[in-house]
């Protein structure tokens, strides 16, 4: 796994990067922040991501804090990815291939989308998604 910034196609963003980046309470809040800032402008999350931090933001911190979120997810210029049913059969793949690691439907779709688009980084605080293997290359960079 290679580390470090990547200048090839889009930065892809995993829930627990936008939940630390929201929360300045969260340990690795800053180290978010600045993965985010350094990669504006190349950015991109499936809608199974936003959909799923704004669960989480909701549930935990409460309606306005969401609310919050998603104001500044809006004019933040981050690519929405739509989930069509050629993405869900990929992530389906990749959770049969990586069933002994069990990602869940949203980091599956989330790697399927690195599949897809040939992201060759990713921004998670989750270690598991390092063990993912893509197919176009022989590897992905992982940050924070």
């Amino acid at each position: 796994m290679r580390r470090g910034p990547s200048s090839v196609g889009p930065v892809l963003i995993d829930s627990s990067v936008l939940i630390a980046a929201a929360r300045p309470s969260e340990s690795r809040h800053a180290d978010a922040r600045a993965a985010l800032e350094r990669h504006a402008g190349s950015l991109a999350v499936p809608v199974t991501i936003l959909s799923e931090t704004m669960a989480f933001l909701v549930a935990r911190l409460g309606i306005e804090q969401q609310r919050r979120f998603w104001d500044a997810f809006l004019v933040s210029g981050i690519e929405l990815i739509a989930t069509d049913g050629a993405l869900l059969a990929e992530a389906r793949e990749i959770d049969r291939s990586y069933a002994d690691v069990s990602f869940g439907f949203a980091d599956c779709t989330l790697l399927a989308a690195c599949e897809t688009l040939k992201a060759e980084a990713l921004l998670t605080l989750d270690a598991r998604l390092g063990l993912y293997r893509p197919r176009y290359a022989s590897g992905m960079t992982i940050e924070p």
